[in-house]
């Protein structure tokens, strides 16, 4: 509880510039992306939200990005983050979430966090007072910067159990974190990389990202579909799968998909409604130009998938790219068939679930000309991506029950 001494506390860099306050602290965390994402992960690990955790400011009250002010209004900096310090002292918590990265090269450095896919494994000592510290980061850089990385969510999640669970004793390490890291670390290095060309904007960068996993989409598809992987076990096909990363494709574009929709049904009109009217006319840009490259993304996959003698769908106002029969014909070689099982199997069911629900999402409108259902779209990589996670669980669950 925020009254109350011991627990954990969340530490981000300081309040949004555009941050506004309500008597309603629901409101107040809902107005904010990234509150509102923290809150969501809080929910989902421990079932209470930000209305029952701490969560701290490294610069209480400075709304002026840090990164900007530093030389400016650096006194007032130290004066911030002095009060931070002090609501640390008074708190006494079991554990710190370090979510922030210090602007200056020598101050502000406590609690900030090591880098992504990096560990805390030791205690940190300030003002005399030892905190057991676990390392994070922003949430804002898999939410606007990388929010098509579904790993980097995958690790914020991993690490905020990691602290509630180290406040109760609970917290277990595994293997396959490291791994997860490891990735983690991998996509901020290429993404370091990638912002060394000025030339080119992140949103750019996306659409280079959502070409690149629906080629890995295809590929697979073919495989599947040519009987590529039919000599090789269940096993030997689950861990290609993850050797691989193909596990992240699905997860990868819907993530992308949702931040279109989401522009679309709120974002814009709130940077509107908070006096970002330039920005919001740039991101609105931005986005529908995304939209209009995913959608033809996705039109050609489709397109691709079609057997020689399938039929598209020809009348007006008809739904799907094919006709139930075409769709039906150009999936045939799919499957799954009745000699398969197991993973084998199920990693068919979900390329299936992914084309049935994408055809779904056209509306045939005359002249080869098809309306794209954004909604749709999402939902196709969604149940897909479910479906597969299912898969992957189910395969994991056979092997234990395999073990004498």
């Amino acid at each position: 509880m925020p009254e109350t001494k011991g627990g954990v506390v969340i530490v981000l860099l300081q309040p949004a510039e555009h941050q506004r306050y309500f008597s309603n602290h629901n409101q107040t965390v809902k107005d904010c992306d990234t509150l509102d994402a923290v809150d969501e992960v809080c929910k989902t690990v421990t079932g209470c939200g930000l209305e029952k955790i701490s969560c701290f400011d490294a610069f209480p009250f400075h709304k002026t990005p840090v990164g900007e002010s530093l030389n400016k209004y650096e006194e007032e900096l130290d004066e911030a983050y002095a009060i931070f310090l002090d609501m640390i002292q008074q708190k006494q918590p079991d554990v710190v979430f370090c979510c922030y990265r210090s602007p200056h090269s020598t101050k502000y450095k406590d609690f900030q966090c090591i880098g992504i896919g990096r560990t805390r494994d030791y205690p940190v000592t300030v003002q005399g007072q030892s905190y057991t510290c676990v390392n994070g980061f922003h949430p804002s850089y898999a939410l606007n910067f990388l929010e098509d990385k579904s790993a980097l969510r995958s690790l914020f999640i991993i690490e905020a159990t990691q602290a509630f669970r180290r406040a109760n004793g609970t917290w277990r390490e595994s293997s396959w974190m490291t791994d997860v890291r490891k990735n983690c670390a991998a996509i901020v290095e290429i993404d370091t990389k990638d912002k060394e060309d000025q030339s080119r904007t992140r949103h750019d960068f996306q659409r280079e990202r959502f070409y690149t996993h629906m080629e890995s989409i295809t590929k697979i598809l073919d495989s599947l579909k040519s009987g590529t992987y039919d000599d090789i076990t269940s096993d030997e096909l689950y861990d290609l799968v993850l050797e691989k990363r193909y596990n992240v494709l699905f997860p990868n574009c819907l993530l992308l998909l949702v931040k279109i929709i989401d522009f679309e049904d709120r974002k814009g009109d709130r940077l509107q409604d908070k006096g970002f009217a330039q920005l919001r006319q740039r991101e609105e840009l931005d986005v529908r130009d995304l939209r209009r490259n995913v959608e033809e993304i996705c039109e050609k996959f489709m397109r691709s998938l079609r057997t020689t003698g399938a039929s598209f769908q020809v009348e007006k106002g008809g739904k799907g790219m094919f006709t139930s029969a075409g769709l039906n014909k150009s999936l045939l070689p799919l499957g799954p068939f009745a000699h398969q099982f197991g993973f084998q199997y199920n990693l068919r069911r979900s390329f299936l679930k992914l084309v049935q629900v994408l055809n779904s999402a056209y509306t045939y409108q005359g002249r080869d000309v098809y309306n794209i259902d954004r909604n749709e779209l999402a939902q196709a990589f969604g149940l897909a991506a479910r479906q597969l996670e299912w898969a992957l669980a189910q395969h994991v669950a056979g092997t234990q029950r395999r073990v004498p």
